[in-house]
């Protein structure tokens, strides 16, 4: 039994760090350039595992040097691997990412792999895993995406559902998911809202909440996220860093948000404060999967801002 199996993509990154975004044409110095493990499945999943659950992962990778890689990243920390899809012929999937100083950043995805399978191959896979949480993105096929929430709701899983990229979200998905966490910009492609405030959350959370989710967390990244959920909206204000990174936030986010509702599924308002202080600090920080703190590091932010911590069942 899993405690968490997480669904998506993952690639290689290419993470550039500029000194502002270039224009076009433009041939201009840097401040660095890294390679890092990515891909918003693999992101979510390395997060999940951070504090002691048990995960497994499945997603699709290439018979080649960047999928060997990624594969060995998964192991190194704690994450079963082997369910993965390895697809000879297909090039592991790739990502440039473009952060600027004040942390924003831009993506240029390649997806490779992360489409080379489908249904059939999520249903069998799925089919034969017991698992308590399914933590699902839009980064893969939307026929996979969408056996793969069908088959949880069948077997009894909580779903959490990170409608992302927004090219990818696919409304059809929503009634299977009973937690939704879109972002400002996937939440305005979903209701058509501009979402930038706690009451332009709310009217977007509604018209959400109306397609068929339960729980909708609508994130508004240093302006805090607002739960929408028996008709009754709560915000919850941001922690206050100077973002510098802000790449896979959002993943780190939805990951964390799994791990907590583990240990107490029924509280999800201290699951939202707990993932909003992973990520908060995620994002004070250069560096990728390293940069996801540890428990002792949330908590002693958590004790300073509420007056509480988290104590795993580990």
């Amino acid at each position: 039994m899993y405690d968490i199996i997480v669904i998506g993509s993952i690639n290689m990154d290419v993470i550039v760090h500029c000194h502002h975004f270039p224009a076009s044409g433009d041939n201009t110095f840097c401040e660095s350039i890294r390679l890092a493990a990515g891909g918003k499945g693999n992101n979510q999943a390395v997060s999940a595992a951070r504090y002691g659950k048990k995960v497994c992962f499945i997603g699709c990778i290439g018979d080649d040097s960047p999928g060997r890689q990624l594969r060995q990243n998964l192991k190194e920390r704690h994450i079963d691997d082997g369910w993965l899809i390895v697809k000879n012929g297909v090039d592991t999937g790739s990502c440039v990412g473009l952060v600027e100083p004040n942390g924003e950043n831009t993506l240029l995805v390649n997806p490779g792999a992360n489409f080379a399978f489908g249904a059939e191959e999520i249903r069998q896979r799925l089919n034969a895993l017991e698992g308590k949480i399914l933590l699902i993105q839009m980064e893969t096929s939307k026929e996979s995406v969408l056996a793969a929430m069908r088959t949880a709701r069948e077997k009894g899983m909580l779903i959490i559902l990170d409608p992302a990229p927004v090219q990818g979200i696919n409304p059809d998905c929503f009634p299977y998911a009973d937690i939704i966490v879109p972002n400002s910009h996937e939440t305005e492609r979903i209701t058509g809202i501009r979402v930038f405030d706690e009451s332009s959350a709310l009217a977007a959370a509604k018209i959400i909440h109306g397609m068929g989710v339960n729980n909708v967390i609508v994130k508004m990244g240093g302006s805090g996220c607002l739960l929408y959920r028996h008709q009754t909206p709560l915000y919850f204000p941001a922690l206050q860093v100077d973002a510098v990174d802000t790449v896979g936030a959002g993943d780190c986010f939805a990951g964390a948000l799994a791990n907590y509702l583990i240990d107490y599924p029924d509280n999800l308002e201290d699951a939202i404060r707990f993932a909003q202080t992973v990520a908060g600090i995620k994002v004070s920080r250069h560096g990728g999967h390293d940069a996801i703190p540890s428990l002792n590091e949330v908590n002693a932010v958590l004790h300073k801002e509420t007056g509480t911590g988290r104590h795993p069942t580990c």
